[in-house]
């Protein structure tokens, strides 16, 4: 087996703990989140707003437009398009078979964005950053993956933040998100994604 199907394996295990206890019986959850969330400072606010509300799709997205212009960098938008959509399945049906309510169901939260209505674990946000950041640190110059492991990080850091998510549904997002990098990126390797490639090559 694969090493990094350990993250898999360990992503299952934690999800299963969170789904047996709960997310405010989860050990240190609301202590992390209290932690975090009730010593928010005015000034850093703003930024971690635009952080939590534009730090996804509206940096992801063009960023994985911008490498797949280039043909240096097709390969690597490639695979990020591939492992986003696995993300994004894997994530949603996460969601729904978790189940579980966000921190301001349970307990006092300080609030600078609207409240989401879905379900909380694993976090979307820190599952399409992750992903991508870990794609990036696999295929890419280390200059840029570090400045979007950054980035992934901050995104990551102000969901809880800003009061809408649990750390354990951070923790499961960089778990999930990173055994997805892993495994899409193997899947370029053996040349699965090569009919993409050809597609864009044909245009």
């Amino acid at each position: 087996m694969k090493k990094y199907w350990v993250l898999l394996f360990l992503y299952i295990i934690f999800s299963i703990i969170v789904k047996i206890l709960g997310e405010p019986k989860v050990p240190l959850n609301i202590v992390i989140f209290e932690l975090i969330n009730y010593h928010q400072v005015s000034f850093i606010n703003p930024a971690m707003i635009f952080f939590s509300l534009y730090g996804r799709e509206y940096v992801w997205i063009p960023l994985t437009a911008i490498l797949l212009i280039f043909k240096k960098t097709r390969k690597i938008a490639i695979t990020l398009a591939a492992s986003f959509i696995l993300a994004i399945i894997l994530g949603e049906a996460s969601k729904y078979l978790m189940a579980q309510l966000r921190p301001f169901y349970y307990i006092p939260s300080f609030l600078l964005v609207p409240r989401p209505h879905d379900f909380s674990y694993p976090s979307g946000h820190a599952l399409i950053v992750s992903d991508g950041a870990m794609v990036l640190a696999l295929t890419s110059p280390k200059w840029l993956w570090i400045i979007m492991m950054i980035e992934a990080i901050i995104v990551s850091y102000s969901r809880v933040y800003v009061g809408v998510h649990w750390p354990a549904d951070i923790l499961g997002g960089w778990l999930l998100g990173s055994w997805i990098a892993f495994f899409t990126v193997e899947l370029e390797q053996k040349g699965t994604l090569s009919k993409f490639e050809k597609i864009f090559r044909a245009n």
